[in-house]
């Protein structure tokens, strides 16, 4: 589906429809068939990232993946979230969902995810460094 691994963004899931009609009614979501309507998506890669960064506090204790977004990339991105305020945000990396959570409010140009594995956030930031565009040099 992508070129390389990527770290996506995905909003907007809900809709659950239970796989047993019959039979008790204490059917968890571990006993259902999960039905997610994707409305949007942004993918962080080199189009997307102007920079990212593991960020450590005291005693080098990990505490996430910093992102920078580009300018334009930023206004989509807010755009997005405000739009989702209120709704389920997926966090997914190599197909996978890393994690999910309930958007609070609109995210803008930095932001910090702190549910990704620190091995997670260090291989994506090894595919965004080896992925970035060479830069062409000026004669003068």
């Amino acid at each position: 589906m992508f070129r390389y691994p990527l770290l996506a963004v995905i909003c907007w899931m809900f809709m659950s429809m239970p796989v047993f009609a019959e039979g008790d009614s204490n059917n968890s979501v571990n006993h259902s068939l999960i039905f997610q309507v994707i409305q949007d998506q942004f993918v962080l890669d080199n189009t997307t990232v102007k920079s990212a960064s593991i960020v450590e506090g005291e005693g080098g204790v990990y505490k996430g993946l910093n992102i920078q977004l580009k300018p334009e990339a930023a206004v989509t991105f807010e755009e997005i979230t405000k739009a989702g305020v209120g709704r389920k945000l997926n966090l997914v990396y190599n197909n996978v969902v890393i994690t999910t959570t309930m958007i609070q409010s609109g995210l803008g140009e930095n932001f910090l995810i702190s549910g990704i594995s620190k091995q997670d956030a260090q291989a994506f930031l090894n595919v965004l460094n080896a992925n970035k565009p060479k830069k062409e040099e000026t004669t003068e």
